[in-house]
């Protein structure tokens, strides 16, 4: 049997440079991610009025219907 461990790979050459991106790219993605966290914050919001629906029924049920 062979005792010594597998070769470790070398590590790779120096990455390319990230590409520089103009302003309008920069523009664009700004507002995609103010897109984003707005649709986010209304499924948030969404949730929360659901999860208030189904306490306010269990709450009903519970006073009501014993």
């Amino acid at each position: 049997m062979n005792s010594q461990p597998p070769p470790v790979p070398a590590p790779a050459a120096a990455a390319d440079p990230p590409p520089v991106a103009d302003a309008e790219s920069v523009r664009i993605f700004e507002e995609e991610v103010r897109s984003a966290v707005s649709y986010e914050k209304g499924l948030a919001f969404k949730a929360l009025i659901a999860l208030a629906v189904v306490a306010l029924v269990v709450a009903i049920r519970l006073l009501f219907l014993g």
